[in-house]
């Protein structure tokens, strides 16, 4: 497993188990490519490569010139003939399947007959499922293909390969990173309510997608249904105080940079729901945030595998209340700034 900027990268989280991750990519230069249609397409591209690959999107969020995704990555699992169709299916349409795929007809055939090529075939498609890595090179490379035919463009449109930080699978965890990628329009004063971002995970389960719902409950580890995860998330989201009393503009200001920097210098700290407002550098370059009992243990397949970094495994996070999270990598250099 390979090393990138803010996490690792590859088939499974370092502990070998069903890995959660907060992903972000830019595009070269900080050009803004993306308009209604293009986020529209990048978002039927993120959900059919995610069926594909057998990942679950948890929450995303797609901007002019970046995106954010808080996915869930399965370990190693087996996966039978019908499995495979279901996803294979899922990202090739039948009528126009590039020549470098088989059609799912094909396909079906080779596998059915059980023949040498039909088991080489289902190996080299399995081996592109369950891989954080592949997933996030063919969903870039697609959209990029996509793009570049629609707009008479050349070459990669992308910074860089990707981002990654690994969360810990805890309602505490995944709701506060969710949270942070839900108000990425917010911070970019696109919108003074998430809610109503519509090239967003908040902004869909809110005018009622199924799909953006069952992200959610996921984040909640499964223990709340979205009807009663709805007011607790708006909680951490809006910070309206005890009850959920709606949406509106006077709660989504962001703190002045001249009082940040005074709180962050002076050792304070800000209340969750602003703190989520501003630029929080330890969710795309922390390596890995949780519980310091979860960050102990990824130190300790981190150095199993060479990739120690320091003596300690679990920095307190400057600037915000973040409760027990906490970050394996201490940033020392803007932590949190706004802008």
């Amino acid at each position: 497993m390979r090393r990138g900027r803010g996490g690792f990268r590859g088939r499974h989280l370092v502990l070998g188990e069903r890995g959660y991750y907060h992903v972000m990519s830019r595009m070269a230069c900080g050009q803004c490519l993306m308009d209604e249609a293009a986020k529209q397409m990048f978002v039927r591209m993120l959900r059919k490569q995610a069926a594909f690959c057998g990942l679950d999107i948890l929450s995303y969020c797609v901007m002019g010139n970046h995106f954010h995704l808080l996915l869930s990555v399965p370990g190693k699992v087996e996966i039978s003939d019908a499995e495979l169709m279901r996803r294979y299916r899922a990202l090739y349409d039948p009528e126009r399947c590039p020549p470098s795929a088989a059609k799912p007809s094909i396909l079906e055939g080779l596998l059915a007959d059980g023949s040498a090529d039909g088991a080489q075939l289902r190996e080299r498609i399995t081996a592109r499922m369950g891989d954080l890595s592949v997933f996030m090179r063919e969903l870039k490379q697609r959209f990029v293909i996509w793009y570049n035919r629609n707009h008479g463009n050349k070459g990669t449109i992308w910074s860089q390969r990707f981002t990654s930080v690994i969360v810990e699978p805890t309602r505490e965890a995944l709701s506060t990173v969710a949270a942070y990628i839900d108000l990425n329009p917010v911070r970019a004063k696109l919108v003074s309510d998430p809610a109503e971002y519509a090239f967003s995970s908040y902004g869909q389960a809110v005018a009622g997608n199924a799909q953006a719902r069952r992200g959610y409950e996921a984040v909640f580890c499964g223990y709340l249904p979205w009807k009663q995860l709805f007011p607790n998330y708006n909680l951490i989201l809006y910070g309206k105080g005890a009850q959920s009393k709606g949406v509106g503009p006077k709660d989504q200001g962001v703190v002045d940079p001249g009082k940040l920097k005074q709180v962050v210098d002076a050792g304070g700290r800000l209340p969750l729901s602003q703190v989520l407002r501003l630029r929080v550098r330890y969710m795309t370059a922390g390596t890995a945030l949780g519980s310091a009992e979860f960050l102990k243990k990824i130190d300790c397949a981190m150095e199993a595998r060479g990739s120690h970094v320091g003596k300690c495994s679990a920095y307190r996070m400057r600037g915000g209340e973040w409760g027990g999270l906490m970050s394996y990598r201490n940033l020392q250099v803007d932590p949190i700034y706004a802008g």
